[in-house]
């Protein structure tokens, strides 16, 4: 877990966003808008526009304090098993009871370490790939679109289990969706985009 609180600042000309440990970012903004853009951008997988610089903790952001959860469905897997998914990359192997306790933590404790990924709906996909960032224990987590395409009951019911994550780990969560209002009641902060080149702006506080 993170046991010290951090913070993210992206500033720009006009304007600067802040965000602190456990909080859940709302990156809201119409179809097109830049939505995906901006979080691979904190991701660094896409450059920011040159008047505009995000840091946590006042350093550049790191491939080592970054997590991101694509949209991409089918999903693409690093490993042929839930459990080698969980277990990729990590600089310090987990064993098979901290596998076993990221998998209940998520709502998994019923499928076995070894259920080959391939086999996972999509609800399933998403709460192994969650489980897999969280033995990471990033300091920011990225998420693209992660609810839109559940039932409503489904949706609201990760969306809870990101938000207790979130603050019992303190980690940021900055999250896009185009279905926006499921996130507002565990929404620290809302930034809206008008321009993928423009910083997003801030609605407040929920």
């Amino acid at each position: 877990m993170n046991a010290a609180a951090h913070h993210l600042e992206i500033r720009g000309d006009e304007h600067a966003l802040r965000a602190a440990s456990g909080e859940i970012i709302l990156l809201s903004g119409r179809n097109g808008c830049g939505k995906t853009l901006w979080l691979q951008r904190l991701a660094n997988l896409e450059p920011l526009p040159t008047n505009i610089h995000a840091v946590i903790d006042q350093a550049p952001l790191s491939k080592q304090s970054v997590r991101m959860l694509s949209e991409q469905w089918p999903a693409i897997w690093l490993g042929q098993s839930i459990d080698e998914e969980i277990r990729f990359g990590l600089n310090q192997q987990p064993d098979q009871q901290q596998v076993s306790a990221a998998l209940s933590r998520w709502g998994l404790h019923d499928l076995a370490a070894e259920t080959q990924v391939t086999t996972l709906n999509r609800l399933q996909a998403i709460r192994v790939s969650l489980a897999a960032i969280s033995m990471a224990t990033p300091t920011l987590v990225l998420l693209d679109n992660p609810t839109d395409a559940l039932p409503q009951h489904d949706a609201a019911t990760l969306i809870a289990d990101i938000s207790d994550w979130a603050l019992d780990s303190k980690t940021i969560v900055v999250v896009a969706c185009n279905r926006w209002h499921d996130w507002l009641p565990a929404t620290s902060q809302h930034w809206q985009i008008h321009s993928p080149d423009l910083l997003p702006q801030d609605r407040g506080h929920a």
